[in-house]
């Protein structure tokens, strides 16, 4: 007789999908860090400026091909994998090459755009052919399987880019990175999903995908608009070597975030939908570890922003150093619109997310305006505070968690204060913008880092052992 098959318990396979998550972001970070402090220094901050235009506007273009068909995927339980693959190819192509017709129209941001946008639009269709296979990874709580193509592009981009910007290519070789490492990203993603993914192709369902997914489409496009249009507002009131500065910084402000963040959170929660008691636990637990994490980083970035500019990108980028101390702390006040948005798409509650979403969008246009007007990069930064959507978000989870909102906010104002002492010490011992400051706060940083642990190793714990919950 045959070896029984193993079945991996909910929280085995979470584990797994973390523990794999973690391994593709920590990857991207070490690859990615050698990276940016390359190409900043082979890279002036307009041609950094006239990128993130670009990249903006293809991404953009990208939530408008997939009308949020990838994200509501992941939840519906037909799991019709070959139809949306179908859908989003073809989709693909078309915006691709609307992409390249309606280049000259985006000349006034720069005069430089459109020529690039020709060239970039292409990413649009290449980026496409791989949101099927990493949804069923992801939807699968497989993402280990996801490890090898995302690094492998990586590795990839960072190859291409340095070396073409060692010769000289300048903008011209962030977009060819970016266009060889998603035809990577989608050749090798198959090359793990084939004969794994069911592609069966059922027309007739297109109008009710579409149907279920268009509240999580306009949701994307809001979302993009919310963390991408500041650049265009600070392009409008200053310039492209502005706009660069600030791209950066925020890019440096989210990085922990982006390392931090569990990617598996969606899944599970749709997982755990039946068990009210989970749900709620994992939630919590995940923002506390995600703030965690960038509560550290925010105060330490904070209270060292020259020293970080100087590290990460070098000389010619200390205009970035102000924007990045105004930035800091700009997690603290979206900690709930991150997670709380996954928590809300898991319950099908798509509405209230694209309410919040247009709130946020609204206050960021009109905050952003008013205050880049007077104040520049640094102004529009402080918009980012002042986002009445977040407060609506604030909300929702209460009525989800109901009286354990309490304990939630208790755990929120421990990650905030816990490591607040550590730093003010350091910067009470060490001058401003010193080496020694900086010195001082890995310090604070460590030992910050430590305490939370020790605080929360219980509940994280007890939360995946083998005992019912």
């Amino acid at each position: 007789m045959g070896e029984p098959l193993v079945e991996h318990t909910t929280e085995q396979r979470i584990l797994r999908s973390t523990f794999a998550s973690y391994a593709i972001q920590f990857a991207r970070l070490g690859i990615n860090f050698g990276a940016k402090l390359v190409l900043a220094r082979l890279i002036l901050p307009h041609g950094h400026g006239v990128y993130e235009l670009a990249l903006r506007i293809v991404t953009l273009a990208s939530a408008i091909r997939d009308l949020g068909l990838p994200y509501h995927l992941v939840r519906d339980e037909r799991r019709p994998y070959g139809t949306v693959f179908a859908f989003t190819a073809a989709s693909g192509a078309l915006i691709t090459l609307a992409l390249v017709a309606l280049a000259p129209v985006f000349g006034f941001l720069a005069p430089e755009l459109p020529v690039v946008l020709r060239v970039f639009a292409v990413w649009v269709l290449l980026d496409g052919l791989s949101v099927v296979p990493r949804a069923f990874f992801e939807r699968e709580l497989k993402i280990g399987s996801l490890i090898a193509p995302e690094v492998g592009r990586g590795i990839v981009i960072v190859a291409v880019s340095v070396g073409l910007a060692w010769l000289g290519w300048g903008y011209w070789s962030l977009v060819a990175g970016d266009l060889v490492g998603a035809a990577l990203l989608a050749a090798y993603s198959w090359s793990q999903a084939w004969g794994k993914v069911p592609l069966k192709i059922e027309p007739e369902l297109v109008p009710d995908l579409v149907r279920r997914s268009f509240l999580l489409f306009l949701i994307w496009i809001s979302l993009q608009l919310v963390t991408y249009l500041d650049i265009y507002i600070v392009e409008w009131f200053r310039d492209t070597d502005t706009v660069g500065l600030y791209a950066r910084a925020y890019g440096t402000v989210f990085l922990v975030a982006t390392i931090a963040y569990p990617r598996a959170l969606f899944p599970t929660l749709v997982e755990y939908l039946p068990n009210r008691a989970r749900f709620v636990e994992f939630f919590r637990l995940s923002t506390i570890q995600l703030l965690g994490c960038q509560v550290v980083a925010s105060y330490f970035l904070f209270f060292n922003p020259e020293k970080t500019v100087r590290i990460l990108l070098g000389e010619g980028w200390e205009g970035a150093a102000p924007i990045l101390r105004v930035l800091a702390f700009i997690p603290f006040f979206d900690q709930f619109t991150i997670l709380g948005g996954e928590m809300l798409k898991a319950e099908h509650r798509d509405r209230p997310w694209l309410v919040i979403e247009l709130l946020n969008l609204a206050s960021l246009v009109g905050f952003g305006i008013f205050l880049a007007q007077r104040y520049g990069a640094a102004g529009m930064g402080a918009a980012n505070y002042l986002l009445i959507g977040n407060l609506v978000m604030a909300w929702e989870v209460a009525r989800v968690f109901g009286p354990r909102f309490r304990e939630l906010v208790a755990d929120l104002a421990q990650l905030y204060l816990i490591p607040l002492p550590f730093f003010a010490l350091a910067a009470w011992l060490a001058p401003v913008a010193s080496w020694s400051r900086f010195a001082a706060s890995i310090a604070a940083a460590g030992l910050a880092a430590g305490l939370l642990a020790a605080r929360y190793w219980k509940p994280f714990r007890a939360f995946f052992s083998p005992r019912p919950f």
